[in-house]
């Protein structure tokens, strides 16, 4: 992601009405409008930036508002773009989403960087994401999906598999209240109100607060969920300017493992929890309460002559602390069984054989939470040749957390294992990353641009506790990883409606702290890296936009896992790679009277090397289609189907304990999926003297009520060779009404 799109959403809200390809015309009275097509893209599911220099598509203000429920989490902002699949099992912009894959790279390994306002961050074990406890699309100007790892200045610990960016949006000029409210499906409600301060003359502000409580799609999987969000952008002078964002969210959800086959022919499609007090999966069993925040200071200057500076100090946390029953697809009560060890501390390999049994049923409580500190600092000079930039990111995590076996059946009683300590695991972790980097966009000649960079990432990670996971001893691990990371790429400007480009850039990601929760830690582990190379080129007229790319990534040192029948534990080790690779498009054309036409695609492939085993949830193409109305003012509506093509669940990527010879097979083969999503709604123009933009909308989700098996989702904990699914979640709609007073 370039500066302006960084900095200003303002700008990217421009770029994405067309840049320099929809031209923009002049009427009678001097005021500038937009062309056309630069109106249809406002409102499109996404579009192609013309300076993009990788595989690029960004949402707009204008599509978020008109197509996703305020209250929804940031997955059902992306799930249209090109090459991304997402799986909510528990309704659209409801609970956390179960899969977000884009090309294949999964947000559960961390392998795609995710921003906010600019700023990386994620989970400190392994980078994953929980959208259902963080910030709703009502607050929300624009999302990016940067397909590729992005040049010298792009951040973050896993940029290879690309970067999904969000930008919050920018306080209002004049002083409104908005009120907003959405009521639907699953017996969802939610309400909201947003208050701009306008125009002080020491600068502007919102704050924004929203409740939202549903029973789910899912079978006693309700949620509730608070969102807080304020920003403050003062303009200092006119070279200098403070933005100041703070954020809080809580959701508290009953949440789900999972549906056998059997669960499903017994109980219906949407199975996830019980109302039986005497199984696993009773849903008062299966609590989560999730907690963030995010909070940064944001100062930019203009020196003059050319030199610019940015500055970022932030900070952003998450907990998720719950109870689960051991197995909640488990319904049989015969399965209950507990064990009780005597409390104490046993050596290593010499604990007790045999523990006290019970029928009590069980369960686990657990915490997890980490805290971030950074700071971004960027200084731009534009010289004659092009824009030079060099900074520095700086990132702190310190992270707390543990397991431990309870009773469900004795008031969450906590139970000793075998090793004397109920606890399976309990350890801190500090992890800091140091990241400096340099990007020059060099004017070669007026029609091209040439964009070498480089970034250098250090990281260390200390960890340590009084229980190493799966044992009764002391933990302690230090690894330490470093990283050149090389980027270039071209962008050449055919006439000012058509540019193309072409981009080589490596990627980087370190191990997760799991391949280091063993009683032998592996030695010499790689950080997986890739080499991702990536051309494409985009088109406009008044009446169309277009752009193809095509990509393949070389992947190094994938992580793989084998059983050390020794220890009795899973271990990891490098394997080989994975090669990805395939085509993407999509376009946009102006049928008139404010009709367009919206469509995307892509052909997939994502294979370990040397083999024919596709890497497990990567779909073999992507695609969507809609036809879409908006004159900006009365009625607006849409219509756009998505289909996800035929994956795999599962790919069993493993070491063989014997020979060490890297392997792998494919099982649960799910096909195509395909849903419907319809959007409607009018604006009122001035409906009372004390009340302005009054908008009832309609959204449904799924219209053809698809509730197909999706997904895998692992096994049952009582039968390891029993597989438990995630469904496509059925037919929803949700009424929304806004207002802004006075």
């Amino acid at each position: 992601m370039r500066r302006v799109a960084l900095q200003s959403t303002a700008i990217a809200a421009v770029l994405a009405f067309g840049g320099t390809g929809a031209r923009a015309q002049t009427d009678t009275n001097g005021v500038e409008t937009i062309t056309v097509i630069g109106k249809a893209m406002y409102v499109a599911p996404s579009a192609a930036p013309l300076d993009a220099t990788q595989p690029t598509s960004v949402v707009d203000k204008g599509f978020i508002q008109n197509n996703i429920i305020p209250l929804a989490s940031y997955d059902d902002v992306i799930k249209f773009e090109p090459s991304v699949w997402d799986q909510s099992p528990n309704g659209p912009g409801l609970g956390k989403f179960e899969t977000l894959s884009i090309r294949g790279f999964q947000d559960s390994s961390g392998q795609y960087n995710v921003t906010f306002d600019g700023i990386p961050f994620g989970d400190t074990t392994d980078l994953h994401h929980t959208s259902s406890a963080l910030f709703i699309s009502h607050d929300l100007s624009s999302a990016e999906v940067d397909r590729g790892p992005g040049g010298g200045a792009t951040i973050g610990k896993a940029t290879f598999g690309g970067t999904v960016g969000f930008q919050t949006k920018t306080p209002q000029d004049d002083f409104s209240i908005n009120p907003y409210a959405t009521y639907g499906s699953f017996n969802t409600a939610a309400g909201g109100v947003e208050l701009n301060t306008g125009d002080t003359g020491a600068g502007k502000g919102f704050i924004d607060f929203q409740h939202e409580a549903t029973d789910g799609y899912l079978s006693y999987s309700a949620e509730n969920r608070t969102n807080l969000m304020g920003k403050y952008v003062w303009v200092v002078d006119p070279h200098t300017t403070i933005t100041a964002l703070a954020t809080y969210n809580y959701e508290f959800q009953y949440t789900t493992q999972g549906a056998t086959a059997q669960n499903v022919y017994l109980y219906g499609r949407n199975f996830a929890l019980t109302d039986n007090p005497d199984t696993q999966g009773y849903y008062k069993y299966n609590g989560s309460n999730y907690y963030s925040d995010f909070e940064y200071f944001d100062i930019t200057h203009d020196y003059g002559g050319g030199w610019h500076f940015d500055e970022k100090v932030y900070s952003d946390s998450f907990t998720h602390n719950y109870i689960e029953g051991k197995d909640a697809t488990d319904d049989n009560v015969a399965d209950n069984s507990l064990q009780y060890y005597k409390a104490g501390s046993y050596p290593l390999g010499n604990a007790p054989k045999n523990g006290a049994k019970t029928t009590d049923i069980p369960g686990k409580f657990a915490d997890a939470s980490y805290r971030a500190y950074g700071d971004i600092t960027r200084l731009y000079y534009d010289s004659g040749l092009g824009e030079i930039q060099a900074g520095v990111w700086i990132d702190e995590q310190v992270d707390n957390r543990f397991s431990a076996t309870i009773d469900l059946s004795d008031d969450n009683a906590l139970v000793p294992g075998k090793y004397g300590t109920p606890y399976s695991y309990n350890y801190h972790t500090n992890a800091r990353t140091y990241q400096p980097f340099f990007e020059f966009d060099w004017n070669v000649f007026p029609n091209l641009t040439l964009t070498p960079g480089v970034k250098y990432t250090f990281f260390d990670r200390d960890s340590y506790g009084p229980q190493e996971k799966g044992t009764n001893i002391a933990y302690s691990e230090t690894d330490n990883y470093h990283s050149l990371q090389p980027a270039i790429s071209a962008l050449y400007t055919f006439d000012e409606n058509w540019t193309g480009y072409i981009q080589a850039a490596k990627g980087f990601q370190t191990p997760p702290t799991a391949v280091f929760q063993d009683t032998l830690a592996p030695d010499g582990l790689k950080p997986e890296t890739t080499w991702n190379y990536q051309i494409g080129s985009t088109k406009r007229s008044d009446w169309y936009t277009i752009t193809l790319d095509a990509y393949y990534i070389d992947f190094y040192n994938y992580f793989a896992q084998y059983d050390n029948t020794v220890l009795g534990e899973t271990q990891y080790e490098n394997a080989g790679g994975a090669v990805y690779k395939g085509i993407e498009g999509e376009g946009q054309l102006v049928l008139g009277s404010g009709f367009s036409l919206y469509a995307n695609g892509s052909i997939n492939s994502a294979k370990y090397d040397h083999t024919n085993v596709s890497i497990a949830d990567a779909p073999d193409y992507t695609a969507a289609i809609g036809v879409l109305y908006d004159e900006k003012e009365g009625p607006y509506a849409s219509i756009i189907s998505k289909a996800i093509g035929p994956r795999w669940g599962l790919d069993n990527d493993q070491i063989s304990a014997s020979n060490g010879q890297f392997s792998a097979l494919d099982q649960y083969r799910f096909g195509t999926v395909m849903t419907v999503d319809v959007a409607a709604g009018y604006r009122f123009s001035e409906a009372v003297s004390w009340m302005s933009n009054l908008t009832l909308s309609v959204k449904i989700g799924n219209l053809l009520d698809n509730r197909q098996f999706v997904d895998f989702a692992g096994f049952q904990a009582v039968n390891a060779s029993t597989p438990t699914f995630w469904l496509e979640p059925g037919r929803s709609a949700f009424v929304n009404l806004s207002a802004d007073l006075p």
